[in-house]
């Protein structure tokens, strides 16, 4: 039977209509995190995270005797910066932690977030600098765990994120390679301005000395860090004595160890207080050349 070509016309265009619609559906139910989303923003050489993590006593600066005795913290708030609020529960971590940490972010820089991505734990000790004997195998995976086991709830810029910093792996019991991959919407907290990058060969150089990594990786999310107070400054790292003068002498070592590295140019001590004078990068010095040639920005 042959159809009038008006009802042929007006079919064709009800199906577009419905086709249309369906698009128009998909396009408003599809989050806006399921786009990939990579890291690969930071220059070899370099290790970055969100500000949020330096900014905080997330990843304290402990002494030895505190790292054998971890404390477990459920729902407790950390020392931060104003207008930043971080909440933990988990088994303490640390410095040393936050190497490790920096390393997986940087060998997921190149993939999107949330792909499975391979390292083998000899290549991870390798990059750290660390022996990669049987002991810090086991060291390692420790770290894993744990990095995995603690939960974390950030608030920076009204927005929060909440779950961990590694999802789950697997490790093959042979070769000890390694597979694990990342929350895809932990980069909410990588957005514009919310990051900063450390240098990793004068994190090496500082070695075990917690403090001082500890307050490179705060001064690194500053172009011009203000002065500081010592008790301000012993909070966000996580120092816990209550010997101020044995707190301010742990801060002033741990500000010439910095200036050792390259890290720091100086640093002016006036009574309670402390100002940190940068050793800025050329990426820094444009920035600071470019906000003085538009001062709104």
């Amino acid at each position: 039977m042959k159809r009038d070509p008006i009802q042929i016309i007006e079919a064709i265009a009800e199906r577009q209509k419905i086709i249309s619609s369906k698009k128009t559906r998909e396009s408003t139910n599809t989050p806006l995190s399921s786009d990939p989303v990579q890291l690969d923003f930071w220059e070899d050489g370099k290790r970055a995270a969100p500000n949020a993590i330096f900014r905080s006593a997330l990843f304290p600066a402990l002494n030895p005797k505190q790292k054998e005795n971890r404390r477990f913290i459920k729902n407790g708030k950390l020392s931060s910066t104003g207008g930043l609020e971080v909440i933990f529960t988990g088994e303490q971590f640390d410095q040393s932690d936050l190497d490790v940490y920096l390393e997986i972010l940087n060998i997921a820089r190149p993939y999107p977030l949330g792909q499975r991505i391979k390292f083998s734990a000899y290549g991870l000790l390798k990059a750290l600098g660390l022996p990669t004997g049987g002991s810090n195998h086991a060291r390692l995976h420790l770290v894993l765990t744990r990095l995995r086991g603690g939960t974390i709830e950030i608030t920076d810029h009204k927005k929060r994120y909440f779950g961990g910093l590694i999802e789950g792996g697997i490790r093959d019991e042979i070769t000890f390679d390694y597979e694990i991959t990342i929350n895809p919407k932990f980069v909410n907290l990588f957005g514009f301005g919310m990051w900063a990058s450390i240098d990793k060969a004068q994190r090496q150089a500082l070695g075990r000395d917690a403090t001082s990594k500890a307050l490179q990786a705060y001064y690194s999310t500053h172009v011009a860090p203000s002065p500081h107070k010592f008790e301000t400054l012993a909070k966000i790292v996580g120092l816990t004595d209550t010997n101020h003068r044995k707190i301010k002498f742990v801060l002033i070592k741990a500000h010439d160890h910095l200036k050792d590295v390259g890290f720091l140019i100086d640093y002016e001590v006036t009574g309670d207080t402390i100002k940190a004078i940068m050793n800025l990068s050329q990426s820094q010095l444009k920035h600071i050349a470019k906000k003085s040639r538009n001062p709104r920005n």
